[in-house]
């Protein structure tokens, strides 16, 4: 058995020479500087299909894991079949760009350096949703911070293609941006878990900073930007 990719050539990146990097529910990582491999488990329902791939790959955006290439894991007889139409493609793995996590803590962030990542991510999940995706499972594990992109998605293995209207596809993808940046400020405040000041921050990022409706034109960005726009770091405005 070998990994093939959909021109039939078979996968050339040395898997011996890689390193364990993480797994979860649907597939393992294995890495080095530049490159994830990912193998799907075999039984796993939750994985890229060829349709979603194609779309995502031409996604050029900063805060979106960039995908290489597709491969299936195929014997010298089912290559054959493929080759002959008598076998479809099944994504059993691919190759991405590695993204190295770097500790920083949004709530103590510039707010405006916040604010132009936020509204960054939300051009990407306008993106999303004019190409007919919706995005799903997107939180904070399926992420990794940095400096320049405070947030980038690196699993969009449940993402897929839905015949929704452009309206609901919107409300919806909205949604999950509002919950992923959520996510990540309570992550963030977790370092003061042990303390009122983490009841004090969550009760305020459930009540009062992330307490908004979410309709087709809602712009997220405008709307936090409304909450922390008076503050040098979103810190501040849960304690002052």
């Amino acid at each position: 058995m070998a990994y093939y990719n959909r021109d039939k050539e078979k996968l050339s990146l040395k898997l011996d020479e890689l390193e364990f990097l993480n797994s979860g529910e649907c597939a393992k990582v294995r890495y080095n500087s530049e490159i994830i491999f990912k193998e799907y488990y075999h039984d796993s329902e939750c994985r890229l299909t060829p349709e979603i791939f194609d779309i995502l790959k031409n996604i050029d955006n900063s805060h979106f894991m960039k995908i290489y290439d597709i491969y299936s894991e195929m014997s010298t007889f089912e290559l054959a079949q493929y080759i002959l139409k008598q076998r479809p493609f099944i994504v059993d793995a691919y190759t991405a760009k590695f993204y190295p996590e770097e500790p920083i803590n949004v709530l103590y962030e510039h707010t405006d350096n916040l604010l132009e990542n936020l509204n960054e991510l939300e051009i990407l999940f306008k993106i999303f949703s004019y190409n007919g995706i919706v995005t799903d499972d997107v939180k904070r594990t399926n992420t990794v911070l940095n400096k320049n992109e405070i947030i980038i998605i690196i699993d969009p293995d449940a993402f897929y293609i839905s015949k929704e209207s452009p309206k609901d596809l919107l409300v919806r993808n909205k949604k999950e941006l509002l919950y992923i940046f959520k996510s990540l400020l309570l992550h963030s405040a977790k370092e003061n878990e042990n303390s009122k000041k983490w009841l004090l921050i969550n009760r305020k990022i459930d009540n009062d900073l992330t307490n908004f409706e979410i309709e087709e034109n809602t712009n997220i960005t405008n709307e936090f930007s409304k909450r922390l726009g008076y503050v040098k770091r979103p810190i501040d405005y849960f304690i002052k």
